[in-house]
């Protein structure tokens, strides 16, 4: 296979992001409006579309493509017929929304999201990801794949991921298939994700969520956010519960946690920790901490910050 610069790629990429704009999604495109497009992003694996069939081939199971993301940055609506998105944060954190869920993932986590499956991405920051598209084949007996959900990451993932993106396998030749079966075996590996927080799909409760996870230590305030809201308390707390699963003040320890967690797995103290969720009292945060996780605090710390 021949692949083009990273110029191209830019330029490919910028061309997704102007094409989206002019296609309602599901909708199959013009004839001939996609040619030179699908042209040019065949060369650096792009998502598989199954109305194109110059371009499906079931024996290319395995298609990586990396992407970054502004901060704010929403894609379209969208979902892949044949095909589970398999996406490795690197840096940064993602929301993906669905018809059934709204998880945030963050950079020691996977995003996993079988073929047909409507699906949306937006950023709370910026953020770096390597994504690889799976053909169905491979996961079509293996119910846990079936379904959409955030996976932990690992250094051996990411790595073999960047490897693989980087190296550009082609399918056709043996020692390229036997990497990507490498890799799938890894991904099968993966353990589900015990952080994740469920996000709200409302726009104003997604306003107070945003808002709360980019300044975490400070506590939501239900009553100044009804006002805001022009709703009664009560019917703040019951839609967030509708939409979350969880009240108010579980949703913002769970918050709390799972940023406690990513600090403490970065090397910070516990003491610095506790303080950056807005604890006053330390012994109260490993308190909170051990019931979520069923560890100390302590134990996660796998290279302390001098």
């Amino acid at each position: 296979m021949q692949f083009g610069s990273d110029l191209l790629f830019a330029q490919s990429n910028l061309l997704n992001n102007q094409m989206s704009r002019l296609f309602k999604p599901h909708l199959k495109p013009p004839a001939g409006a996609y040619s030179i497009y699908m042209k040019e992003l065949r060369k650096n694996y792009w998502n598989p579309r199954d109305w194109d069939d110059d371009f499906i081939n079931e024996d290319n199971f395995f298609f990586p493509f990396n992407n970054s993301l502004t901060e704010g940055e929403w894609t379209s609506w969208h979902e892949h017929p044949s095909w589970a998105e398999f996406v490795v944060l690197l840096s940064g954190s993602a929301v993906v929304e669905t018809s059934k869920l709204n998880y945030l993932a963050n950079e020691s986590q996977c995003i996993w999201i079988p073929p047909r499956t409507n699906h949306t991405f937006y950023t709370l920051e910026a953020a770096a990801n390597r994504t690889i598209f799976i053909h169905e084949s491979l996961f079509q007996n293996k119910e846990r794949f079936h379904s959409c959900q955030i996976l932990n990451s690992s250094t051996l993932l990411k790595e073999l991921v960047k490897v693989v993106d980087d190296w550009r396998l082609d399918l056709a030749n043996e020692k390229d298939r036997r990497m990507a079966h490498v890799v799938w075996d890894v991904i099968q590996r993966a353990e589900s994700a015990i952080t994740g927080i469920t996000m709200p799909r409302n726009s104003k409760l997604q306003k107070l969520a945003n808002t709360f996870l980019e300044n975490i230590e400070e506590p939501i305030s239900i009553e100044e956010w009804s006002k805001e809201f022009g709703m009664s308390s009560k019917t703040l707390s019951r839609v967030f519960f509708r939409e979350t699963g969880m009240t108010i003040g579980q949703w913002e320890q769970r918050a709390k946690m799972d940023h406690a967690y990513r600090l403490l797995r970065s090397g910070e103290s516990v003491t610095d920790t506790a303080l950056a969720c807005g604890y006053h009292s330390v012994s109260s945060f490993i308190t909170t901490f051990k019931k979520q996780f069923g560890t100390t605090p302590g134990s996660l710390i796998e290279n302390p910050k001098k």
